[in-house]
C-alpha cells in the first residue's frame, strides 16, 4: 500500500501535493565560501554534501571563477562529508572549463574520506 491509498483519518483531508516540502530540500547553506581570492589565485571551500540537490550551487560557483581567469583555481574538499556522481560530474566540467580558459585547477581532497574515496575511483576509472 502506497502513502497515497492509507486510509485517512475521519473526515481529514490529505494536504495538497503542491504545498508539501521535498522530501530532502537542500539546506540554507551554500556548501561551498570564498576562502582566498587574489588576483592570481582563488580558493573555495566546499563543505556537507556534494549531491543532486547541491551541485548546482556548487556548479554556479565554479563557473563563475573559472570566467574570472584567475591563475589557480583550488577546490577544496577537506569538509565533505559526501561527493556523489553529481558532484564528480561538476568537477570534470569545472576542469575541462578551466583548462579551455587558462586556469590552472586544483581539487584538493584535504581530509574528507569520502572525497579521497570518489577520487581515487574516479583516477582508477580513468587509467590513471
Amino acid at each position: 500500500m502506497t502513502p497515497h491509498e492509507w486510509p485517512r483519518a475521519g473526515g481529514v483531508e490529505s494536504p495538497p501535493s503542491d504545498r508539501l516540502p521535498a522530501p530532502r530540500a537542500p539546506s540554507d547553506d551554500p556548501g561551498s565560501r570564498l576562502r582566498w581570492k587574489s588576483a592570481d589565485a582563488v580558493v573555495v571551500e566546499v563543505t556537507g554534501e556534494v549531491d543532486l540537490c547541491t551541485v548546482a550551487r556548487l556548479a554556479a560557483v565554479l563557473d563563475e571563477h573559472v570566467r574570472a581567469r584567475p591563475g589557480v583555481l583550488r577546490v577544496d574538499l577537506g569538509q565533505v562529508g559526501f561527493l556523489g556522481a553529481a558532484g564528480i560530474r561538476v568537477l570534470l566540467r569545472a576542469g575541462r572549463h578551466a583548462e579551455a580558459a587558462g586556469v590552472h585547477l586544483v581539487v584538493d581532497p584535504g581530509g574528507s574520506r569520502a572525497a579521497i574515496r570518489a577520487l581515487e575511483l574516479l583516477d582508477r576509472l580513468q587509467g590513471r
